[in-house]
Protein backbone atom coordinates (compact mmCIF):
# COMPACT_ATOMS: atom_id res chain seq x y z
CA UNK A 1 0.00 0.00 0.00
CA UNK A 2 1.39 3.51 -0.88
CA UNK A 3 2.32 5.77 1.85
CA UNK A 4 0.37 8.63 0.12
CA UNK A 5 -2.97 6.75 0.00
CA UNK A 6 -2.49 5.84 3.66
CA UNK A 7 -2.20 8.90 4.61
CA UNK A 8 -5.56 10.59 3.00
CA UNK A 9 -7.49 7.82 4.07
CA UNK A 10 -5.97 7.40 7.96
CA UNK A 11 -8.45 9.78 9.38
CA UNK A 12 -11.47 8.34 7.74
CA UNK A 13 -10.42 4.83 8.64
CA UNK A 14 -10.15 5.61 12.51
CA UNK A 15 -13.42 7.70 12.57
CA UNK A 16 -14.82 5.29 11.84
CA UNK A 17 -13.83 2.59 13.60
CA UNK A 18 -14.53 4.57 17.31
CA UNK A 19 -17.78 6.15 15.84
CA UNK A 20 -16.52 9.63 15.45
CA UNK A 21 -17.72 10.41 12.02
CA UNK A 22 -17.85 14.26 11.54
CA UNK A 23 -21.47 14.08 11.78
CA UNK A 24 -21.64 12.11 15.01
CA UNK A 25 -18.77 14.25 16.79
CA UNK A 26 -19.64 15.49 20.64
CA UNK A 27 -19.71 19.08 20.96
CA UNK A 28 -16.28 20.76 21.19
CA UNK A 29 -14.63 20.27 24.79
CA UNK A 30 -12.92 23.24 26.26
CA UNK A 31 -9.56 24.04 25.35
CA UNK A 32 -7.96 22.00 28.14
CA UNK A 33 -8.56 18.44 27.99
CA UNK A 34 -9.39 15.88 30.21
CA UNK A 35 -7.83 12.96 28.41
CA UNK A 36 -4.22 11.54 28.94
CA UNK A 37 -2.72 10.22 25.52
CA UNK A 38 0.05 7.98 25.59
CA UNK A 39 2.47 7.91 22.63
CA UNK A 40 5.02 4.49 22.75
CA UNK A 41 7.52 5.69 19.48
CA UNK A 42 9.95 4.12 17.59
CA UNK A 43 13.17 6.22 18.64
CA UNK A 44 13.72 9.11 15.86
CA UNK A 45 10.68 9.02 14.49
CA UNK A 46 9.48 12.33 15.07
CA UNK A 47 8.88 11.55 18.86
CA UNK A 48 9.28 14.52 20.50
CA UNK A 49 7.55 16.62 18.17
CA UNK A 50 4.12 14.08 18.28
CA UNK A 51 4.34 14.98 22.08
CA UNK A 52 5.08 18.70 22.59
CA UNK A 53 2.15 19.04 19.67
CA UNK A 54 -0.54 17.19 21.32
CA UNK A 55 0.51 19.31 24.61
CA UNK A 56 0.07 22.40 22.96
CA UNK A 57 -2.93 21.78 21.24
CA UNK A 58 -4.93 20.03 23.96
CA UNK A 59 -2.82 22.59 26.87
CA UNK A 60 -1.84 18.92 28.56
CA UNK A 61 1.04 18.47 31.06
CA UNK A 62 3.38 15.94 29.68
CA UNK A 63 5.11 13.79 32.02
CA UNK A 64 7.23 9.77 31.37
CA UNK A 65 5.01 6.75 32.92
CA UNK A 66 8.14 4.65 32.18
CA UNK A 67 12.34 4.20 32.94
CA UNK A 68 13.14 5.92 29.61
CA UNK A 69 15.44 2.95 29.05
CA UNK A 70 15.56 2.65 24.87
CA UNK A 71 13.79 -0.18 23.94
CA UNK A 72 12.97 -1.62 27.54
CA UNK A 73 11.10 1.02 29.01
CA UNK A 74 9.05 -0.24 31.85
CA UNK A 75 6.31 1.34 33.06
CA UNK A 76 5.83 2.21 36.93
CA UNK A 77 2.77 1.82 38.41
CA UNK A 78 2.40 5.04 40.67
CA UNK A 79 3.15 6.83 37.16
CA UNK A 80 0.01 4.88 34.96
CA UNK A 81 -2.26 5.65 38.18
CA UNK A 82 -1.16 9.33 38.13
CA UNK A 83 -1.17 9.26 34.13
CA UNK A 84 -5.00 7.63 34.26
CA UNK A 85 -6.19 10.10 36.03
CA UNK A 86 -6.26 12.52 32.65
CA UNK A 87 -3.97 15.79 31.73
CA UNK A 88 -1.21 14.19 30.56
CA UNK A 89 0.95 13.43 27.18
CA UNK A 90 3.38 10.81 27.76
CA UNK A 91 6.00 9.97 25.10
CA UNK A 92 7.89 6.46 25.59
CA UNK A 93 9.30 3.58 24.38
CA UNK A 94 7.99 1.02 25.71
CA UNK A 95 9.09 -2.68 25.85
CA UNK A 96 6.18 -5.33 24.76
CA UNK A 97 6.59 -7.28 28.08
CA UNK A 98 4.15 -8.84 30.28
CA UNK A 99 4.39 -6.43 32.63
CA UNK A 100 3.89 -3.51 30.77
CA UNK A 101 1.03 -5.12 28.98
CA UNK A 102 -0.28 -5.41 32.56
CA UNK A 103 -0.26 -2.81 33.49
CA UNK A 104 -2.09 -1.25 30.52
CA UNK A 105 -4.83 -3.02 31.02
CA UNK A 106 -5.22 -2.67 34.53
CA UNK A 107 -5.56 0.67 33.71
CA UNK A 108 -7.69 -0.02 30.47
CA UNK A 109 -5.24 2.57 28.36
CA UNK A 110 -5.55 3.63 24.72
CA UNK A 111 -1.60 3.64 22.86
CA UNK A 112 -0.30 5.40 19.77
CA UNK A 113 2.19 3.09 18.79
CA UNK A 114 4.22 5.39 16.10
CA UNK A 115 6.32 3.43 13.69
CA UNK A 116 9.50 4.99 10.97
CA UNK A 117 10.62 2.91 8.26
CA UNK A 118 13.65 1.16 10.96
CA UNK A 119 16.66 2.36 8.17
CA UNK A 120 16.26 5.83 8.12
CA UNK A 121 14.87 5.49 12.32
CA UNK A 122 18.83 3.84 12.89
CA UNK A 123 20.43 6.23 10.51
CA UNK A 124 18.49 9.44 12.64
CA UNK A 125 19.67 7.70 15.50
CA UNK A 126 23.69 7.49 14.62
CA UNK A 127 23.35 11.19 14.28
CA UNK A 128 21.27 11.26 17.28
CA UNK A 129 23.54 9.57 19.37
CA UNK A 130 26.23 12.05 18.41
CA UNK A 131 24.03 14.83 19.29
CA UNK A 132 22.78 13.66 22.96
CA UNK A 133 26.98 12.74 24.18
CA UNK A 134 28.90 15.29 22.31
CA UNK A 135 30.67 12.67 20.78
CA UNK A 136 32.15 11.33 24.46
CA UNK A 137 32.29 7.08 24.32
CA UNK A 138 32.30 7.61 28.36
CA UNK A 139 28.41 9.99 28.27
CA UNK A 140 26.50 8.45 30.79
CA UNK A 141 23.99 8.95 28.33
CA UNK A 142 24.82 5.42 26.57
CA UNK A 143 23.64 3.70 30.04
CA UNK A 144 20.21 4.19 28.86
CA UNK A 145 21.00 1.46 25.74
CA UNK A 146 22.33 -2.08 25.38
CA UNK A 147 24.63 -2.98 24.32
CA UNK A 148 26.77 0.19 24.91
CA UNK A 149 28.65 1.68 21.99
CA UNK A 150 32.14 0.12 22.04
CA UNK A 151 35.00 2.19 23.15
CA UNK A 152 35.99 4.02 20.37
CA UNK A 153 32.57 4.46 18.25
CA UNK A 154 32.61 7.94 17.82
CA UNK A 155 35.70 7.85 15.89
CA UNK A 156 35.02 5.37 13.54
CA UNK A 157 33.49 6.61 9.91
CA UNK A 158 29.94 6.87 9.21
CA UNK A 159 30.25 3.78 7.35
CA UNK A 160 31.91 1.86 10.18
CA UNK A 161 29.22 3.35 12.70
CA UNK A 162 26.12 2.27 10.45
CA UNK A 163 27.78 -1.51 10.28
CA UNK A 164 27.98 -1.48 13.97
CA UNK A 165 24.57 -0.50 14.29
CA UNK A 166 22.79 -2.84 11.24
CA UNK A 167 24.72 -5.39 13.70
CA UNK A 168 23.31 -4.67 17.16
CA UNK A 169 21.01 -2.15 17.33
CA UNK A 170 18.66 -3.16 14.12
CA UNK A 171 17.81 -6.36 14.99
CA UNK A 172 16.43 -4.76 18.41
CA UNK A 173 14.39 -2.07 16.51
CA UNK A 174 12.94 -4.61 14.25
CA UNK A 175 11.94 -6.98 17.13
CA UNK A 176 10.38 -4.61 19.03
CA UNK A 177 8.19 -3.39 16.13
CA UNK A 178 7.09 -6.26 14.98
CA UNK A 179 6.27 -7.44 18.77
CA UNK A 180 4.24 -4.46 19.06
CA UNK A 181 2.17 -4.78 15.32
CA UNK A 182 1.21 -8.34 16.81
CA UNK A 183 -0.23 -7.24 20.05
CA UNK A 184 -1.81 -4.89 18.10
CA UNK A 185 -3.60 -6.84 15.53
CA UNK A 186 -4.84 -8.81 18.43
CA UNK A 187 -6.55 -6.55 20.21
CA UNK A 188 -5.19 -6.55 23.47
CA UNK A 189 -5.63 -3.12 24.08
CA UNK A 190 -6.56 -0.26 22.03
CA UNK A 191 -3.79 0.57 19.64
CA UNK A 192 -3.94 2.81 17.26
CA UNK A 193 -0.85 2.55 14.70
CA UNK A 194 0.21 5.81 13.29
CA UNK A 195 3.58 6.38 10.86
CA UNK A 196 6.18 8.75 10.31
CA UNK A 197 5.67 9.61 6.93
CA UNK A 198 1.85 10.56 7.72
CA UNK A 199 3.21 13.20 9.95
CA UNK A 200 5.53 14.28 7.43
CA UNK A 201 2.89 14.37 4.33
CA UNK A 202 -0.12 15.39 6.04
CA UNK A 203 0.64 16.75 9.33
CA UNK A 204 -3.16 18.10 10.01
CA UNK A 205 -4.76 14.65 8.92
CA UNK A 206 -2.10 12.84 11.52
CA UNK A 207 -3.05 14.51 14.66
CA UNK A 208 -7.07 14.43 13.85
CA UNK A 209 -6.59 10.81 13.55
CA UNK A 210 -4.77 10.89 17.05
CA UNK A 211 -8.03 13.11 18.67
CA UNK A 212 -10.46 10.97 16.69
CA UNK A 213 -8.80 8.27 18.38
CA UNK A 214 -9.30 9.14 21.69
CA UNK A 215 -12.91 10.95 21.27
CA UNK A 216 -11.41 14.25 21.83
CA UNK A 217 -13.31 16.87 19.25
CA UNK A 218 -11.81 20.47 19.44
CA UNK A 219 -10.81 23.10 16.68
CA UNK A 220 -7.56 23.53 16.96
CA UNK A 221 -4.28 24.99 14.84
CA UNK A 222 -1.24 23.01 14.30
CA UNK A 223 1.05 24.59 16.77
CA UNK A 224 4.11 24.87 14.09
CA UNK A 225 7.21 24.35 16.39
CA UNK A 226 10.18 24.86 15.81
CA UNK A 227 12.01 22.35 13.75
CA UNK A 228 15.30 22.08 15.51
CA UNK A 229 17.29 19.60 17.51
CA UNK A 230 17.36 21.62 20.63
CA UNK A 231 13.52 22.11 20.60
CA UNK A 232 12.09 18.90 19.18
CA UNK A 233 14.93 16.83 18.47
CA UNK A 234 13.72 17.62 14.41
CA UNK A 235 16.57 16.91 12.31
CA UNK A 236 15.67 16.11 8.39
CA UNK A 237 12.79 13.85 8.50
CA UNK A 238 13.58 12.45 5.32
CA UNK A 239 12.85 8.91 4.20
CA UNK A 240 15.35 8.47 1.18
CA UNK A 241 18.38 9.53 3.42
CA UNK A 242 19.14 6.21 4.37
CA UNK A 243 19.27 4.85 0.19
CA UNK A 244 21.85 7.81 -0.28
CA UNK A 245 24.30 7.26 2.79
CA UNK A 246 24.25 3.03 3.21
CA UNK A 247 26.30 1.09 0.73
CA UNK A 248 24.34 -1.63 -1.22
CA UNK A 249 25.47 -4.30 1.25
CA UNK A 250 24.65 -1.95 4.10
CA UNK A 251 20.83 -1.81 2.50
CA UNK A 252 20.89 -5.50 1.68
CA UNK A 253 22.26 -6.80 5.43
CA UNK A 254 19.25 -3.60 6.64
CA UNK A 255 17.03 -5.06 4.34
CA UNK A 256 17.08 -8.66 5.02
CA UNK A 257 16.17 -7.72 8.74
CA UNK A 258 12.56 -6.51 7.87
CA UNK A 259 10.18 -9.27 7.71
CA UNK A 260 8.17 -9.32 4.32
CA UNK A 261 4.21 -8.73 5.74
CA UNK A 262 6.05 -5.07 7.82
CA UNK A 263 7.63 -4.34 4.34
CA UNK A 264 4.62 -4.58 2.69
CA UNK A 265 2.21 -3.11 5.66
CA UNK A 266 4.21 -0.09 5.97
CA UNK A 267 5.69 0.80 2.74
CA UNK A 268 9.33 -0.44 3.54
CA UNK A 269 10.13 -1.71 0.36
Amino acid sequence: MRVEARTASLFRRITQRVGCSASRLRPPRPRTCGESILLNTMPKSGSMYVQKSLAKILRLRTMYIGNQYGLIDQIDVKDALTFSGGGFVSQNHLAPSPENLQILQHFKLKMVLHLRDPRQALLSWIHYLHYITGGNDTSEQLLYFTPRTPSGYFALSLSRQIDWQIDNYLPQLVAWATRWVEIADRGTIPILITHQNDLRLEEKTFFDAILAFHQIAIDYAMPNLARTMDETHFRKADPMEWRRTFTPDQAVRATSLISESLSERFGWD
